[in-house]
């Protein structure tokens, strides 16, 4: 995790530009040194919407009764990476989170959406929008796990990379009508 963290500062100064010339590791936006893909540009920060940091699943027909949860989860930390090829930016959203059995829960396989989405500032107009159903296992014993989720693919036109907002968090959709 602290190498994610480290991957989302912009690194490599002066030698991370294209200015021209030949075009050295550094210019072809690789670190000579770790092989890995050097940071450019502005990479924009990850946040939560109000309301999506949390996620509670019910067993059928027990909404709302806290003897009826089968598990919970929480996101606890985001980051993200970003690279530059040609006019595109790819951000690498990275989350990480704990879930939990509930009264009515059980060890085994859980699945959560986890929704990306990359918003234009003043104008909400979106640029990427994606949900994951992102599976994890509650282990036997303790049913309560960390889980780190990874959406290494982000892609958006470099022109809208200065001006954007990235949101991760639980999506379910809009609420079912009664």
């Amino acid at each position: 995790m602290a190498a994610l963290v480290a991957g989302c500062n912009t690194a490599g100064g002066l030698g991370a530009l294209n200015l021209g010339g030949g075009q050295s590791q550094a210019e072809k936006g690789v670190d000579a040194k770790l092989g890995a893909k050097i940071v450019q540009g502005r990479c924009p920060r990850v946040q939560l919407r109000e309301g999506t940091a949390y996620l509670r699943k019910y067993a059928r027909g027990g909404e709302d009764d806290p003897e009826k949860i089968l598990f919970q989860a929480a996101i606890a930390d985001t980051t993200r990476q970003c690279s530059i090829t040609g006019d595109q930016m790819t951000i690498n959203v990275v989350v990480a989170g704990r879930a939990a059995a509930g009264p009515a829960g059980k060890s085994g396989s859980i699945t959560m959406p986890i929704r990306v989405a990359v918003v234009e500032n003043g104008t909400n107009r979106v640029v990427y929008s994606e949900l994951t159903q992102f599976e994890t296992a509650l282990p036997q014993g303790n049913p309560t796990t960390q889980f780190l989720f990874n959406k290494p693919d982000v892609n958006i036109p470099i022109v809208d990379s200065r001006s954007v907002k990235v949101f991760v968090g639980f999506d379910e959709g809009p609420p079912k009508s009664s």
